[in-house]
């Protein structure tokens, strides 16, 4: 995956709602996580968190939570096609199913949007989008596991068992420098499905993150 600015942004943006901040690194890390002047993490390229001894035990739990939705976002948008619709162009498709498309922009300023949009019948359009603001990534993939109806697939599997799953995933993703690009892309498309899984129900369709834009949804 690209390191970009893109990702310090959205990174940056994500560990300011903690109370955390960053700064340059002072060895071969990208990034290092403060507070109040203070390291707390030291952040390296492949999303490995060194933890300071410095730091306090809760400033840093958020940390690696933090990361690794936010490296999960990056990767995913920068291997996602954009979607193939004139209208929506501007959005890159992350995954679809069922006639279902999950789907992310990013506005800037470390922010992505996320949509879930129905297919019309001829898949010349998109209607009835449910939109997810400033990164809630996590709300975006349980609603997209419930309308395209993938959650009938949980009950295959308990919680602790979807975890080792996710974790194994996640591990292999990391670590396997051996993956060709189509491997990558399975694999990402399983944790995708996998993290949504894992999300509470009750987090799946917050309603200040639910905005029925008047985006342009007509056919090419």
């Amino acid at each position: 995956m690209e390191i970009n600015d893109r990702l310090f942004d959205v990174l940056r943006y994500e560990l300011d709602k903690v109370g955390l901040g960053t700064s340059a690194p002072v060895l071969d890390e990208i990034l290092l996580v403060v507070k109040d002047g203070k390291p707390v993490a030291y952040v390296q390229e492949d999303g490995f968190i060194i933890y300071s001894t410095l730091c306090n035990r809760e400033d840093a739990n958020p940390v690696p939570t933090i990361v690794n939705q936010v490296w999960e976002m990056e990767r995913a948008y920068q291997e996602a096609p954009a979607m193939p619709i004139n209208s929506v162009s501007n959005y890159r498709k992350l995954v679809e199913y069922n006639g279902i498309a999950l789907a992310a922009r990013y506005d800037g300023d470390g922010q992505f949007t996320f949509v879930n949009w129905q297919y019309t019948y001829d898949n010349n359009a998109v209607s009835l989008g449910h939109y997810f603001h400033k990164n809630h990534y996590s709300s975006a993939k349980a609603d997209f596991l419930y309308r395209s109806g993938l959650a009938d697939r949980a009950i295959l599997f308990q919680l602790d068992e979807l975890t080792v799953i996710r974790d194994s995933l996640l591990f292999r993703g990391m670590q396997d420098s051996a993956l060709q690009l189509e491997e990558q892309k399975n694999l990402d498309h399983l944790l995708h499905l996998v993290d949504a899984m894992l999300t509470p129900c009750d987090e799946s369709l917050p309603v200040e993150e639910i905005d029925l834009e008047q985006e342009s949804e007509a056919l090419l």
